[in-house]
């Protein structure tokens, strides 16, 4: 089997898109009036009451607060990303990029497998953490310079069916 096939065996659909706004009060409001695309539930990242979350950029533990919100549309979610503090890989993206698309979201079985194999091609990790369900991980590959967008991949738990 090629590497390429192996990528592909490794995860299907984005299940997700992920766009760094400046605001995702003002953004959600947006794209349900002028869309229809919501509603929208908001949600701290990391949640307030869950000390337990872990966050590194660029292989350093990191200290940053975000305002997510989601909306489902269709079979993907859309996911707002707001900055409220410190400095991460949505901040830098906004610097250099501005407001829009931040990330594309793939569920993988194992994800130390699948972010190996992007090592492999010399992709790396910008960014990760624990996820928002109990034993979930997530991390933001450094695809911005081949895509203008990063790539995330997120475990799937097993025998549950995936939800964001």
């Amino acid at each position: 089997m090629d590497q390429q096939t192996t990528l592909k065996t490794m995860f299907g659909n984005p299940i997700q898109i992920g766009l760094v706004v400046k605001d995702a009060r003002r953004t959600a409001e947006l794209l349900e009036a002028l869309f229809g695309i919501g509603p929208f539930r908001f949600e701290d990242w990391p949640p307030r009451d869950r000390p337990e979350f872990n966050r590194f950029v660029d292989g350093k533990p990191a200290d940053f607060r975000t305002l997510l919100a989601f909306a489902d549309w269709d079979n993907l979610e859309i996911e707002l990303i707001e900055s409220i503090e410190g400095t991460s890989g949505y901040t830098e993206h906004l610097a250099k990029k501005g407001e829009g698309v931040h990330h594309l979201l793939f569920e993988v079985d194992d994800l130390d497998a699948a972010t190996a194999a992007f090592a492999e091609r010399g992709i790396g990790v910008k960014m990760g953490a624990t996820g928002r369900r109990p034993g979930t991980r997530w991390v933001l590959l450094d695809t911005v310079d081949h895509f203008g967008f990063s790539t995330e991949l997120r475990n799937k738990l097993p025998q549950e069916k995936s939800t964001p």
